[in-house]
């Protein structure tokens, strides 16, 4: 659990090749790929780029046939059945501990905001290895993706289907990214390992295309800048901001609105050595539980605070955070998709997201 942060940094450097060599399948039926195979991206396309999706985002199989899930990212393949709530983060029941500045202040969450951690439905599987009804609750869980490295992969997820019908599922992380089964009766037709190979490879060059055109994303106006850029049809993504590096002049405003329609992303500033240590500790386990790092999960600043200035001093070493700002289109009581901040004073002032790894922009101020 230890060395979740390595993950979470990861997931956002999955790449969009897709080696014939790595299209095996492990037991009868088909394997599904939870994000693309990890090689370098071709041509066009950012190191910062992901597939939020599963290839084949439909699979086929006959009663008594597996699927096996291959994870390339930080997924799960998650079967709720009647569950429709399946939260990846949740508020637990103690408070946030206190908590000082670098300026000996108490920050405002300390003592009244929830606790936020990983909720077990996510994090640990359920169920049995076979599945007789799309009602039926399965879940690979996250323990596979943490107890994970970068040279013992993760686990393969794997499933036998066991009576006829539609089964659809989902990544509790990024709840865009869906997927379906399909189980026939064992004479009826279905595709061929080879044809559910095609499919996930023709899905995979619709995400290349995508995610070459998402990296020329430009904000509508200059004092704007694009938390990371998406395409919710193919799950393409690319963990950036657009532009990386803005420069405005004393007393501007500057939006930072996030793009991504499937991910959770933050703005963070403050010095290298503070942005590195929550990134380190954005989730972690303490006392049993998962936990976010409230200092990047939570606003620095109150919910009710007028738009913050900014002066590279706040806080005693400049710290300023956005907290989680939510995908575009979330409901309004996830929290915001958006943060705005005044810069007051010249400078040259960096920030990043302390959820995606190189995910960083600079602000100049003249």
């Amino acid at each position: 659990m230890a060395r979740k942060t390595a993950l979470i940094a990861a997931f956002v450097l999955v790449s969009f090749l897709w080696p014939a060599t790595a299209l095996g399948v492990t037991r009868s039926g088909v394997t599904v790929f939870a994000g693309p195979n990890l090689a370098s991206p071709p041509a066009g396309v950012s190191s910062q780029a992901d597939a939020l999706a599963f290839f084949p985002k439909v699979a086929t199989v006959h009663v008594g046939d597996t699927v096996t899930w291959q994870y390339r990212g930080f997924h799960t393949t998650t079967f709720s059945g009647s569950n429709q709530n399946y939260p990846f983060i949740t508020q637990l029941s103690s408070t946030q501990p206190t908590v000082t500045d670098a300026a000996g202040e108490r920050l405002w969450w300390a003592g009244v905001a929830p606790l936020l951690g990983l909720d077990p439905l996510s994090v640990m599987p359920q169920g049995s290895s076979k599945i007789s009804s799309p009602s039926d609750v399965r879940n690979s869980g996250l323990v596979r993706i943490f107890q994970s490295t970068a040279k013992s992969p993760p686990k393969p997820y794997v499933l036998t289907f066991t009576k006829a019908g539609t089964y659809r599922y989902f990544c509790t992380v990024h709840r865009g990214m869906r997927g379906t089964v399909r189980v026939r009766p064992a004479l009826a037709p279905v595709p061929s390992v080879a044809a559910h190979k095609r499919q996930g490879a023709t899905e995979l060059q619709r995400v290349i295309v995508d995610a070459k055109q998402l990296n020329q994303s430009k904000p509508t106006t200059n004092l704007e800048v694009l938390v990371g850029a998406g395409s919710k049809a193919t799950g393409a993504e690319i963990a950036s901001f657009f532009p990386d590096q803005l420069a405005v002049k004393t007393g501007d405003t500057v939006t930072f609105r996030n793009a991504d329609p499937t991910d959770i992303h933050t703005v963070t500033f403050g010095p290298q050595a503070l942005r590195t240590k929550i990134e380190n500790n954005f989730v972690a386990p303490v006392g049993g539980q998962i936990l976010l790092d409230p200092l990047g999960a939570l606003p620095s600043e109150p919910p009710s605070a007028p738009t913050p200035q900014y002066s590279g001093a706040n806080h005693g070493d400049g710290y300023l955070n956005s907290g989680l700002l939510v995908p575009p289109g979330s409901p309004t009581t996830a929290g915001p998709q958006s943060f705005q901040v005044t810069f007051t004073k010249p400078g040259t002032y960096q920030y990043e997201c302390v959820i995606h790894s190189k995910m960083d922009g600079t602000i100049v101020v003249s």
